[in-house]
Parts: C-alpha cells; sequence; structure tokens
C-alpha cells in the first residue's frame, strides 16, 4: 500500500513539472512557426530574441523597481479586498440585513465594465491610486461571494451542537468555522489574486502610472517593441503564478498545520 501510495504520489509529481513543460514547448513551436511564416522580426519577432530582450530587462535596476511596486499594488489590494469581504461577510451571517443591503453592490461592482470603471477613476484620482483602487472593485465582489459561500457551507448541526455544550464563541471560531471557511476562501483567492494582477496592470497601462509594469508595456508598444513587449508580458505571467503559487501554499502550510495540531 506504501509502494503504491509513493509511486502515485511520484506519478502526480512528475505530471505537474510534464505537462506545463510540454504545453510551453508547444507555445514555443507554434510562435517559431508563425514567426517563420510571417517573416517579419518587428511584428513576430523569434523566441530567441524574446527572451533575449527579458534578459535586458531584467538586469535593469528600474525593472525591479517596476516589479516591487506592481507587486505591492496588487498584494495591498487583493488584501484589503479579503479583509473587507471576511468581515462584511462574517457580519451579514449574524446580521442578514447587511447582506440584503451588499448584495446590490456586489452585484453591480461585478456587472459593471471594467475599462468603464478604470476610465472613471482615472478621472477621479491620482494615477499611483487608480491600480489600487481597480483591484480592490474588481476582487472585492469575488472574495465576498467566495466567503458568503464557505459560511454557509459550515454545517448548521455543528454550530448548534458547539452551542449546546457551552463551546465558547472563540473556540467556534478557530474551531469550526475557520477550518470550514479558510480553505473555500483559498481556492477562491487562487483565481481572483489572478485577475487581480491583470486588472491592476491594465490599470496601470490606461492611468500611466509611473514606474509599473504597465506603463512599461505601455511604453514598449508606442515605439512599437514587441519583444521588449512581449518579454514584460512574461514579467507579469510569471508574476501571476507567483501570486497563484503564495496562496496555494499558504493553504497547503494551514492543512499541515492543522493537521499536526493537537485535539483540545
Amino acid at each position: 500500500m506504501k509502494t503504491e501510495a509513493k509511486k502515485k504520489k511520484i506519478s502526480a509529481a512528475l505530471g505537474n513539472v510534464l505537462y506545463p513543460v510540454a504545453a510551453l514547448g508547444v507555445v514555443l513551436a507554434v510562435w517559431a512557426i508563425v514567426s517563420r511564416a510571417t517573416d517579419n522580426p518587428i511584428l513576430t519577432p523569434q523566441a530567441d530574441e524574446i527572451f533575449s530582450e527579458l534578459g535586458r530587462v531584467l538586469s535593469l535596476e528600474e525593472t525591479w523597481r517596476a516589479i516591487g511596486l506592481t507587486a505591492g499594488r496588487v498584494t495591498g489590494s487583493f488584501a484589503l479586498s479579503l479583509l473587507f469581504a471576511l468581515f462584511l461577510a462574517a457580519i451579514g451571517t449574524v446580521w442578514r440585513p447587511l447582506h440584503r443591503f451588499l448584495s446590490p453592490i456586489v452585484t453591480v461592482l461585478q456587472a459593471a465594465p471594467t475599462m468603464a470603471v478604470i476610465l472613471l477613476a482615472v478621472a477621479w484620482l491620482d494615477n499611483s491610486e487608480v491600480p489600487f483602487l481597480i483591484g480592490f472593485l474588481i476582487c472585492f465582489p469575488l472574495m465576498y461571494n467566495a466567503c458568503r459561500t464557505a459560511i454557509d457551507g459550515v454545517d448548521p448541526d455543528v454550530i448548534e451542537m458547539a452551542k449546546v455544550y457551552g463551546v465558547r464563541p472563540v473556540d467556534r471560531l478557530t474551531g469550526i468555522y475557520l477550518p470550514s471557511v479558510l480553505p473555500s476562501v483559498a481556492d477562491g483567492s487562487r483565481s481572483a489574486v489572478s485577475l487581480c494582477v491583470k486588472v491592476v496592470i491594465a490599470a496601470e497601462v490606461l492611468a500611466q502610472t509611473a514606474d509599473s509594469i504597465g506603463v512599461e508595456m505601455q511604453r514598449a508598444s508606442a515605439i512599437f517593441e514587441i519583444a521588449r513587449l512581449m518579454a514584460w508580458t512574461m514579467v507579469a505571467i510569471v508574476m501571476s503564478f507567483a501570486f497563484e503559487g503564495i496562496v496555494y501554499g499558504l493553504k497547503k502550510l494551514w492543512e499541515e498545520r492543522r493537521r499536526w495540531m493537537p485535539a483540545k
């Protein structure tokens, strides 16, 4: 049994590595074919040119400043949206009128075109504030719905039993709600944080936010440096994967901690 389990783990680990590598290989092969077919190095530069430009971009000090500041905007806007969503969803569970009040607001935020929201924010706010606000407004509805669904999914019989046996509210929170809610919220956070990266960078492009990935992309596009634009796109993709990986890692860390935590 142990040998079978070990084989399955090894197979899963290999799959996690081989499939992404194979997918990347296919993408690079298709790009190479398209590049040779068009025979236009300005519009479709070769893959080696793109990677060479990526190396030049990453060697610049201002690149890392732009990456750091964009990552900071993503982290701040996403963290704030998550905190607000958890707090309001928890309060709405206790006091239902709050949920009824927030539901149409959340629906409007979800339905509003992202581009229109960005343009309004550009008109009202400083360029450096626009990406932060957009990240928050886009992520908050997603996280609020995820938190609401996770809290509503807690077994009411278990909660009622805890009340009957006089379990303290703090112990109910740490022993029942958090173990039930956090894994589901973490799963929702992975897609939300990836979306946050995209909309923050899009807002940086339109707001012309200084020292940002978005403005570097816009500059590369303005002077038709496609290889440089692709290099910055790769940076953005890696950042998105990194944020998803952090959320996944935090979830696994929580699960491991729960597994080894002594029962009370």
